[in-house]
């Protein structure tokens, strides 16, 4: 009798054993009532470099440093957020877009320069001035590492509703040209003649970052793509680059069709989930804008 009560104890055990796991709390991957999932490692969004000479491409539309919640504010806190993205991708070059200078109503803020010196990455710092707003002015910017060094820049002012500006950054290896094009589709594509002209008087490869505002996706009538499709084809992710328009992406990395072969892509991401300083955060909140990333390697 004290054996068969042992034997039906431990049938009961088990049972419990087997009802813990099928039928517990959640686990912490939200999966309720179902076997739980091995937790997230923060090393799954950590995205390193692949190689010790791979040079990292990111454009990121900064939102002007407000954050896409609720609380919507031009404060040093959401301009540390989108710093921190930049920082733990340890990007090489980084073109932003929607930037302010001098704007009485944000402070008179240089939110380039906030930038760079928020991300504690040894920068160079070129604004492309686009137009006047509020006393200051806004535009696009560029960050480039000291150690890669940039030779020259130029700016080349471009058509739009709102003024725009496209940056030329002349590096020893490839040049860099960052931009955001504006809402008008006849704008957008006059613009995008004007990025095509300018590239034909550059060697070596080219390569073009930035929000354009278009989509490869679109209709040819609304379309800037089948004017650079002419000069440019696409090296980044385009699997959705606006956190509150699934599926579309308006932010590209570019690389002109000329010496293209002297470029070895290593990979590319729309940075959705990033581990920052250990702990893995959801990017939506920091921009209306995922960053946008290319690994590059350039062929001797």
């Amino acid at each position: 009798m004290k054996q068969i009560s042992s034997i039906a104890f431990g049938a009961l055990l088990l049972l419990f054993s087997i009802s813990t796991v099928c039928c517990g709390n959640n686990d912490n991957n939200g999966n309720n009532g179902q076997i739980p999932t091995p937790p997230i490692s923060p090393t799954d969004y950590s995205y390193r470099k692949p190689t010790a000479a791979s040079i990292r491409l990111l454009t990121y539309n900064s939102f002007y440093c407000k954050s896409n919640t609720a609380d919507k504010t031009f404060s040093d806190a959401h301009t540390r957020q989108f710093a921190d993205v930049i920082r733990a991708l340890d990007a090489d070059i980084v073109a932003i877009q929607e930037l302010d200078s001098a704007v009485a109503s944000r402070g008179k803020r240089y939110l380039l320069q906030q930038i760079k010196e928020a991300t504690g990455i040894d920068y160079d710092v070129f604004f492309g001035s686009a137009a006047s707003f509020d006393g200051g002015r806004i535009g696009c910017g560029l960050l480039v590492k000291k150690s890669i060094g940039v030779s020259r820049v130029t700016y080349v002012p471009l058509d739009g509703d709102e003024r725009r500006m496209l940056i030329i950054a002349q590096l020893p290896k490839f040049t860099v040209m960052a931009t955001h094009l504006d809402l008008n589709n006849s704008k957008r594509k006059a613009s995008a003649t004007t990025i095509c002209n300018e590239v034909s008087h550059l060697s070596g490869p080219v390569f073009l970052l930035g929000d354009l505002n278009d989509s490869f996706r679109w209709k040819p009538e609304v379309s800037a793509f089948p004017v650079l499709s002419a000069y440019f084809s696409i090296l980044s992710a385009t699997d959705g680059s606006l956190p509150d328009s699934p599926g579309e992406t308006i932010d590209y990395v570019l690389l002109h069709q000329t010496a293209a072969s002297k470029i070895v892509k290593k990979g590319s991401t729309i940075v959705k989930r990033l581990s920052i300083d250990g702990a893995v955060k959801d990017i939506s909140t920091v921009s209306d804008h995922y960053p946008v990333f290319v690994d590059i390697e350039v062929a001797p």
